[in-house]
């Protein structure tokens, strides 16, 4: 399915020219336990993302003796409700790590099981306050953010890397050496936006409230119609760990902590065929926080795309290997993800564009013996709802996914737009994953595949240009699938007990920002 999102930053590229931080934002993501608590924060676009010349113009700046100061603001207010939410309340596990799982189960260790949620709101509040520093081929951002949270917060569980609310801290703070004439290359430091490709491996996630942000280092140059670039972040830093730190109930000795190492190169050959190969490797050891699992995690991933006169495409696989540590020794790794997506965009009245996309991922089968291999696909540090809907029901993970959409625009500063996505698990025995990384649940005795239909609807209003308003409203119909794994986890179920034959969901939206 797929429905509006507001306009938004393009995805974070290789030149720092084409770069929405050096004009001059940008986004990022958070070491430990950080990133985002709620399902989604801008809308999701019928069309994929958009390319760097589409990143909003930058703002009006200040020339101090050679230096140019431009400053930015953003504030978001975003109100949610859900009935009947699966990834909430009922069963409480360890962990939510894709990888993690407990005695001979496709599940983390069961710690408690709480109230089942039947409804769910919140009201949440982000803002950003930002500097950008240019002087010569220098750039130095520094942007603070303040996400803050009111309603039933309790009940939201948290997914990869999310932090818990009120929280404020630096979202950007980094330094950028660029040259500014002939081959073009970059060198950036610090706390920083990263998104490669569709955001299906590695995002922005700015969907969430507190969006991601990744302390790293990066370098890229462009060689002829060929972009290079790597990334070596820190995900966990090395050390010892506090138990409310590592999720644990004893301190966690010293350890190297988690990294994650990546190549990225983009063959432009023509508009409509872009060649990239993406290489990543997350070596986690102690201290981690509980949203990884101990080991050695490799992915090689080859996407082709384009992009001409309203026609838009991608298709994209991925192979993951390596080792996961388990109670009973070191688990080979072995898992498969592809997808495509598709977009025309017409000339007929109000832009009327359709859409259609499908995925899928190797999944776990249950229980597993000692040396068996791990089948299920772990999506690493993805986009919350770029690829999977509004609602944010599946991730990149065990999943069979098909969908698609239209949306129209009658007027310029109004677009509406509608979709369907079928969603089924690769493995019925497996475990069914959130867009957010969270573990619904796994059903080993489950034979059907369907976890259900979504359909979404929703409208993005843009009356002034700093202003942005949105609204969507979605059902998901639980098929046998979904239904027999919320029974197991005690989830999304009646005042008898017994499961729901379907979760609504409906969101309002309200962006400012400067520029």
């Amino acid at each position: 399915m797929s429905a509006i999102r507001p306009e938004r930053r393009a995805p974070d590229r290789l030149l720092p020219f084409d770069d929405p931080a050096l004009r001059p934002s940008s986004l990022m993501i958070r070491s430990l336990t950080f990133a985002s608590i709620a399902l989604g924060s801008a809308i999701l676009a019928l069309a994929p993302r958009r390319a760097a010349a589409q990143v909003p113009p930058q703002s009006e700046g200040v020339t101090l003796g050679g230096f140019t100061f431009r400053p930015s603001m953003e504030l978001r207010l975003r109100g949610e409700l859900r009935r009947y939410p699966v990834d909430t309340g009922g069963d409480i596990y360890a962990s939510n790590a894709v990888l993690a799982e407990g005695f001979g189960g496709a599940l983390p260790p069961l710690i408690d099981t709480a109230e089942v949620v039947k409804t769910q709101w919140f009201l949440a509040q982000r803002a950003r306050l930002g500097l950008a520093v240019e002087h010569g081929p220098i750039t130095g951002v520094l942007t603070l953010q303040d996400t803050r949270l009111w309603g039933n917060d309790n009940a939201i569980f948290l997914g990869a890397g999310e932090p818990s609310l009120p929280v404020t801290a630096p979202y950007e703070a980094y330094v950028d050496v660029h040259t500014r004439a002939g081959r073009r290359a970059f060198v950036r430091v610090g706390r920083q936006r990263v998104a490669w490709g569709d955001g299906r491996l590695i995002g922005a996630n700015d969907e969430t409230l507190t969006a991601r942000s990744l302390d790293a280092a990066r370098a890229g140059v462009q060689l002829g119609n060929v972009d290079l670039e790597a990334m070596a972040a820190l995900l966990a830093a090395p050390g010892g760990a506090p138990p409310e730190v590592a999720g644990t109930r004893k301190p966690v000795p010293a350890g190297t902590g988690t990294q994650l190492y990546g190549l990225n190169a983009i063959w432009h050959l023509a508009p409509l065929l872009q060649l990239e190969a993406t290489a990543l490797a997350r070596v986690a050891r102690e201290p981690r926080p509980s949203w990884l699992t101990p080991g050695d995690t490799f992915v090689l991933d080859a996407r082709i795309s384009g992009d001409r006169r309203g026609f838009r495409y991608a298709i994209e696989g991925a192979y993951e290997l390596g080792r996961v540590a388990t109670l009973g020794g070191d688990r080979p790794l072995g898992a498969f993800a592809a997808a495509a997506r598709a977009e025309l965009e017409t000339a007929l009245p109000g832009r009327l564009t359709w859409s259609a996309r499908g995925a899928y991922a190797t999944g776990d089968d249950g229980s597993l013996d000692a040396a068996e291999t791990q089948r299920r696909f772990d999506p690493i540090l993805p986009d919350a709802q770029d690829h999977h809907g509004l609602m944010g029901l599946t991730a990149w993970s065990n999943v069979i996914e098909a969908g698609g959409g239209v949306s129209a625009s009658p007027w310029d500063v109004l677009t509406a737009s509608a979709g369907y996505t079928f969603i089924g698990l690769a493995s019925p025995g497996g475990r069914w994953v959130t867009a957010r990384l969270l573990p619904v649940g796994a059903a080993p005795d489950n034979k059907s595949r369907t976890l259900g239909h979504e359909i979404d609807v929703s409208l993005a209003l843009h009356p002034w240009e700093p202003l942005r308003l949105a609204l969507g409203y979605g059902v998901f119909f639980l098929g046998d699938g979904a239904q027999a794994i919320v029974t197991r986890s005690n989830r999304a179920l009646d005042a008898d007990r017994r499961p729901a034959d379907l979760q609504q969901w409906a969101f309002l939206q309200a962006t400012l920002s400067v520029p």
